[in-house]
C-alpha cells in the first residue's frame, strides 16, 4: 500500500515539471533550458501519493528484463569509537540479468586518517535477498529487519562491523513522491535518514562498542549503458541541526547538468528544490592511479530557495575509492559547515560520485 506525504511545491503541476525538467530522456533537460524554469520558492499542497513503500519495499524488487537493472540499498554510518570519529559504509548491488552481486565494506577513521575498503563479488547462487520481508544474505553479510529496525552484520579479511539501526523521524521520498525520472529512467528511491546506531566495529582483531547515526537509502532503476552519454552522478546527505533532513543529487551527461535536493521536515513536510549546479563549484581533484577518475574532495552548495550555502570537505584521505576491476566509484566520508535557512550550521555527510569521473 503506498502512502501520502505532505509535499511543497508551488502546485502539483510544478512536482511534475520538475521532475521532467531534472532528466528527460538522455538527459536534454540541461541547466540552461528556460522551456521548464526552475522553482525559486515553494508554497503548501498536501496530499501527494507517495510511488514507494517504505517497508514492502525493503524486499527485492522485479527487476526489468532490459539493461543494466540495479536493486540496491545504501548504509552510510557515522560513529564514535574510543573517542574516535569513524566512518562506515556498507552496500549491496544486485544487478540480475545474469550480472554478479556486489557488497561493498568501507571505514574510515576520520580522527587517525586510516582507511580501508572491501568489494566483493558474490555469484548470484550464493546471494539471496527475499522478496518477502528484509533479508539479505551473502557471504560475510547478514542484513536483516523492518523499516523501524535492522540488524546489519558484515565480516571481511581485516573486519567485521556488526550494529543494530533503529528509525527515528520522518522517511525522506526523493523527488517528494519515491520516484524521479534520471537519464531518461525511473529511478524509485527512499531513504531512512536518521537512524539511531549501536553495536561494535572490529579492525584487525581489535573490537570498539560503537554509537552514533546512520542513513540508509533504498534504490532501484536501470543505469545507463550507453558509454558516450558520459554520464555521472554525485550525491550527498545532510542532517540538519533543526531537524531537516536534505538529499542533493547532481546529474550530468553529454547533454547537461541537472542539480536538485529533496528536504524532509521534522512533521514529513517535503521540499523538491533547485540546487546551484554542482560541477562549476567543486575543486581539489585528485586522480584516481587505479580508475583514471579524476574526483573533486570540496564542493560549495548552494539552495537559494531554503537560503542554504554550504562548503562541503572529504574528511580522512582524499583517496576513498572503492574499485572493482579498472572501474571505481567514489564513497567519502565528509563534513560540510555553513548556513541552512540562514542559520550557521556543521555537521557530518557522505558524498557518493558514480560513473564516468575521467578528465
Amino acid at each position: 500500500m503506498r502512502k501520502t506525504t505532505v509535499l511543497k511545491l508551488s502546485t502539483a503541476a510544478a512536482l511534475t515539471a520538475l521532475l521532467t525538467t531534472i532528466m528527460t530522456t538522455g538527459g536534454r533537460a540541461a541547466v540552461a533550458d528556460t522551456t521548464h524554469p526552475r522553482p525559486a520558492a515553494t508554497t503548501s499542497a498536501k496530499g501527494a501519493p507517495t510511488m514507494v513503500d517504505p517497508e514492502a519495499d525493503l524486499a527485492a524488487q522485479t527487476p526489468e528484463p532490459e539493461g543494466r537493472w540495479t536493486d540496491n540499498i545504501y548504509f552510510s554510518s557515522r560513529v564514535k569509537a574510543g573517542g574516535q570519529d569513524i566512518g562506515v559504509v556498507v552496500q549491496t548491488v544486485s544487478a540480475h540479468n545474469a550480472q554478479p552481486r556486489i557488497v561493498s565494506f568501507a571505514v574510515t577513521n576520520v580522527t587517525t586518517g586510516w582507511y580501508k575498503n572491501e568489494a566483493i563479488v558474490v555469484d548470484p547462487g550464493d546471494y539471496r535477498w527475499s522478496t518477502t520481508g528484509f533479508e539479505i544474505t551473502a557471504p560475510g553479510l547478514k542484513w536483516t529487519g523492518d523499516a523501524r529496525r535492522m540488524n546489519v552484520s558484515i565480516t571481511v579479511p581485516w573486519g567485521s562491523f556488526n550494529v543494530t539501526a533503529r528509525a527515528r523521524g520522518p522517511v525522506l521520498h526523493y523527488g517528494g513522491v519515491g520516484a524521479f525520472p534520471l537519464f531518461g529512467r525511473t529511478n524509485h528511491e527512499y531513504a531512512f535518514p536518521d537512524m539511531q546506531t549501536t553495536g561494535t566495529l572490529v579492525i584487525d582483531g581489535k573490537a570498539r562498542r560503537v554509537t552514533g547515526r546512520s542513513w540508509l537509502d533504498r534504490q532501484w532503476g536501470v543505469i545507463p549503458d550507453d558509454p558516450n552519454l558520459r554520464w555521472r552522478w554525485t550525491w550527498m546527505n545532510f542532517n540538519m541541526p533543526n531537524g531537516d533532513s536534505l538529499a542533493v543529487w547532481d546529474a550530468v551527461s553529454i547533454h547537461g547538468e541537472n542539480s536538485w535536493a529533496t528536504v524532509v521536515r521534522r512533521d514529513g513536510t517535503h521540499e523538491v528544490v533547485a540546487v546551484e549546479p554542482l560541477a562549476r563549484r567543486a575543486d581539489r581533484f585528485y586522480t584516481s592511479s587505479v580508475s583514471g577518475d579524476r574526483y573533486p574532495t570540496r564542493w560549495r552548495i548552494g539552495i537559494p530557495a531554503l537560503g542554504t550555502k554550504l562548503t562541503v570537505t572529504v574528511v580522512g584521505p582524499r583517496k576513498q575509492e572503492i574499485t572493482q576491476g579498472s572501474g571505481g566509484r567514489l564513497e567519502a566520508t565528509t563534513s560540510f559547515t555553513g548556513v541552512h535557512r540562514n542559520t550557521k550550521v556543521s555537521g557530518k555527510n557522505n558524498v557518493r560520485l558514480i560513473g564516468d569521473w575521467k578528465p
